[in-house]
This record gives structure tokens, sequence and C-alpha cells, in this order.
């Protein structure tokens, strides 16, 4: 399934992830149903049928793979053209970068890392997509490396995502920002947003009941990051509470986990965010058993 978040400059795409116990990034008593998100980033193409540029932001889970190709496919057309940014070097971010590549023409790949995550797809040789990688990193050089090199990504002219490593990651992990949608694309931080049922919607906006709180925030932010209730906390809290400072997105997009939109349902749960890494919350931290 797919909703539209900003006119048809972008979309989130996915499928859901039953919470029964067996997921390991999430708390072990949470219920429900989690979105796991892809999003496409488009520009209108003009009259006459002129191309459209067109930035896929991670690509899924595999299990979702067939719904999510059947989704892009009726967005942007069968075998069409368009560039793949992925957040993380991680399963649930480019599982489905070979049908991906089978199924539309992958122009450009953007990737962070030493080691190149898509090494195991042998298909990616064949389509010669290893020459179209780009590598992300904060800092341009021509010098040491064999890839080039961005820290940012050109979606169409005067159209561009911004890239930044964040503070508080686990692996080599890159945040996406859109001034032109208010979007910041956060992979797997602001991912506690859960479905009570399947059918539900996998946004969080003012039209939506939210109960949210700091408690079910710090237990999906410490299931995922385990080394975190032992950490120093306050210089991810001041990291965080600057960027979002900076940009004011009007959109926190994550790999996993509903959508929220709105500034003020994103100034809510930024602050949800900031207490839960607050040091003197030690109540916030998930007990053992």
């Amino acid at each position: 399934m797919f909703t539209t978040l900003k006119n048809d400059r972008l979309v989130v795409l996915g499928g859901l992830i039953p919470l029964d116990g067996r997921v390991s990034w999430v708390p072990p008593q949470s219920r429900g149903f989690q979105p796991s998100n892809c999003y496409l980033l488009s520009e209108p193409g003009a009259e006459g049928g002129e191309y459209a540029p067109r930035l896929l932001v991670d690509s899924g889970l595999a299990v979702h793979g067939d719904e999510i190709l059947g989704d892009l496919a009726s967005l942007i057309g069968e075998g069409a053209g368009l560039s793949v940014f992925f957040t993380r070097a991680e399963m649930d971010c480019v599982s489905n970068l070979e049908p991906l590549v089978r199924r539309f023409d992958v122009e450009r790949l953007f990737t962070g890392g030493v080691i190149n995550p898509f090494d195991a797809f042998e298909d990616l040789a064949r389509a010669g997509l290893r020459s179209r990688r780009r590598q992300i990193d904060a800092q341009r050089t021509s010098h040491g490396d064999s890839l080039a090199r961005s820290a940012a990504i050109d979606v169409a002219p005067g159209r561009t995502l911004e890239i930044e490593a964040p503070l508080l990651r686990l692996l080599m992990t890159f945040w996406g920002w859109d001034a032109e949608t208010g979007a910041l694309f956060t992979s797997d931080t602001f991912t506690h947003g859960v479905m009570d049922r399947p059918d539900g919607t996998r946004v969080i906006d003012s039209t939506t009941e939210d109960a949210t709180t700091a408690e079910q925030v710090a237990g999906h932010l410490f299931a995922k990051y385990e080394w975190l209730p032992r950490a120093n906390r306050e210089p991810l809290r001041d990291w965080i509470a600057a960027k979002f400072d900076e940009l004011d997105p009007e959109i926190i997009a994550p790999s996993r986990g509903c959508v929220l939109r709105g500034r003020d349902v994103v100034r809510r749960h930024l602050g949800f965010m900031l207490k839960a890494l607050e040091p003197q919350h030690a109540a916030l931290v998930p007990q053992a058993g």
C-alpha cells in the first residue's frame, strides 16, 4: 500500500510487520503492526511526456517486495528510470534492490560505508550497476577512493536531498533532508509509531488519535540501540534538538514506524524523543525481564 504525503512529490510505500513478540528491534511487549517504509520523491514532468526525475529512499523488506514494486510501477510506469538512496546497509533497507534492478531502470545508487551493501547480488554486475554507485560522504574528495562521492543528491533541477550522518546510529547511517516537502528521513530513529490494526493509517497527523508517550518512545529506542541506557545521552539529545531547530521539519519519515506529519505532531514527538534521552529519566529505561 502507498500513501501520498505531500502533493505528488512525496509518497510512502511498503507493508506492515505484525508485532507478536518475535521482532527484535521493538520492545518484546509491543503489539500491533509496524509499517515498513520506503519513499518515492518525484518531480512532475512537463506536459507532453517529459521525463520526471525520481528518487527512491530505501527499498523496504523483501517480504513486501511484490507489493512495493507493484505500487512503484503504478506510480512511475513499468520499467521507468529512477535513482535509489540507501539510508543504511541493512536488510530492511536494501532487500529489494535486486528485484528493483530487474524491473526498473536504476540510473544511480547512493550508498555509504566502506563495504558495498549489494556485493551479494550477482545480477548487479551483469546490469553494470556498480559503475552507477555514488558514495555518500559529508566530505567531497577525489583522493583515495574509486567511487564518486556526494554529500547531497540532486533530485531535480532546484531540488536537492541533503545528506548527513546522524550522531545517533548503530551502523553507518544517513539522514536525508528534502526542503521541498519539509521531510526529514530519519532511517531507524523515530520508529515508535505503531498501528493498532492493519487497515489503520500509517501516518500520525492532526487528525489521528495519538496516544504516544515518552515511555513508548524510549522502549523502541532502547530496543534497537541497546547500548543507550549505559551511554552518555546528553550529546545525542543536544544534536537532535539542534538539528530540528535548524531544519524545522514538517514530516518525519523513518524506515520503520508511522510517518509523523505536521509541525505540531513533529514537535510533540521530538519532545518525547528528547525526554527519552534525558539522563535523569531513569524510569524510562526498559527493565530486563
